[in-house]
């Protein structure tokens, strides 16, 4: 009989403690004795003679019991039961986890194989390379272009020939070229309402003060030359940090006949040009040199010159300075918003790839070229024709390239 939570019921024993196991048994700890009592049992012949027995009164606390000869508790084993089905089923998924764990790990260790061996097929790549993509490459380093530059131009030639035409070295030689020069943009003129502002920033030493006194000089030669009336100028200098800057600025200007202005604030800059913008038709500033590391002093002198003048902003960079301080120099002066690029000091080499590469990499075009300290000489428009001839090892033709990138 089915005994449900709650309900009192009795056992009956020897004894209290006889009482208890049996309860335990059928229990556990879920019951409480809520009463007992002593009775005399009859027992013996004719029930002559009487026993002493335990009544005990309990109600069970949480589960069901059911009376029985074994007092087995049904639902215990159903608990046991489902306690044994889940750890089996634990352990199924663990096999299963490390199952696929060691498929993963399998997996990883095929794809770190496959990448060592991409790698090392990359490593060797030149080694399996054709002998004209080869030689090219070689010709490429051998002017200081970049690593960009030249994987550019080796996957043109991958993309514009066959195994067959690679065979023709003076062919690919020539299409190189061309690219070569295709990549190079001019700066093309631009006309300005006056007065044209010309602004020069770069780093230290690259000679922006002598290339400002070259345009100055040059922009009068100009107009003389062209029958043209001697346009007025204005020379005016903010550079504040290098000692002398003015006192050499100056020497140029007595030359030219003008007076060399000083601004140190920007309402110096915007009193100045208010001051001359009606009466001039060029303005030419000479700014300070900064490492292009310093971005304090850029920031303050790119603040200075925040008048609404409509300049045209030049960087100046030297031909000798090596590719990756180049693309320092070019990101760190971007905020000038400047278009073009001079390049000075070209006397001093004749590897011009670096400066190419760059060039092409930041899409900025270049302006002039100066080769030396003598002014009004030495700076010129820039062409692609002097690029080109100056190629060191590449068989030029020259016919050709003047043909193609000379003035139409």
């Amino acid at each position: 009989m089915a005994l449900e939570n709650g309900i009192k019921q009795k056992i009956e024993g020897d004894t209290l403690d006889e009482c208890k196991e049996r309860l335990y048994q059928m229990y556990g700890k879920d019951y409480s004795i809520e009463n007992r009592e002593t009775r005399f049992k009859r027992c013996g012949f004719l029930w002559l003679n009487q026993k002493e027995v335990q009544v005990v009164y309990y109600t069970v606390n949480h589960r069901k019991a059911y009376d029985s000869d074994n007092f087995y508790d049904r639902e215990t084993e159903e608990l046991q039961l489902q306690k044994n089905k889940e750890a089996i089923l634990q352990k199924q998924n663990n096999i299963l986890l490390a199952s696929h764990m060691n498929q993963v790990s399998t997996k990883l260790d095929e794809m770190t194989k496959q990448i060592e061996e991409l790698s090392k097929k990359n490593l060797n790549a030149g080694n399996d390379q054709h002998e004209t993509i080869r030689r090219i490459e070689e010709l490429l380093e051998q002017n200081e272009f970049t690593v960009s530059y030249i994987r550019m131009i080796e996957e043109k030639i991958r993309n514009q020939f066959s195994l067959e035409d690679l065979e023709d070295f003076k062919l690919v030689e020539r299409y190189v070229v061309d690219w070569i020069g295709e990549s190079i943009q001019i700066a093309k003129p631009r006309t300005f309402r006056p007065p044209h502002v010309y602004i020069i920033v770069g780093p230290t030493g690259v000679g922006k003060t002598t290339t400002i006194a070259k345009l100055a000089s040059n922009t009068i030669l100009d107009a003389k030359n062209k029958g043209l009336p001697k346009p007025e100028i204005c020379i005016l200098t903010i550079d504040t940090m290098r000692v002398g800057a003015q006192e050499q600025l100056s020497k140029f200007g007595d030359i030219l006949g003008k007076s060399v202005l000083k601004a140190e604030s920007v309402e110096d800059v915007r009193q100045i040009y208010e001051e001359y913008k009606e009466h001039v038709d060029y303005i030419f500033i000479d700014t300070s040199g900064y490492s292009p590391n310093d971005s304090t002093h850029i920031s303050e002198m790119k603040n200075m010159l925040d008048v609404n003048m409509n300049p045209d902003v030049y960087l100046s960079v030297t031909a000798t300075t090596k590719a990756s301080d180049l693309q320092n120099i070019f990101r760190n002066y971007e905020p000038f918003a400047y278009e073009s690029v001079i390049i000075t000091k070209c006397d001093e080499t004749k590897q011009y790839g670096n400066i190419i590469s760059v060039l092409w990499d930041k899409h900025k075009s270049v302006s002039y070229i100066c080769d030396g300290q003598r002014v009004p000489r030495n700076i010129r428009p820039a062409n692609v024709i002097e690029f080109l001839k100056n190629l060191s090892g590449f068989d030029v033709d020259r016919i050709h390239i003047e043909d193609k990138f000379g003035e139409k």
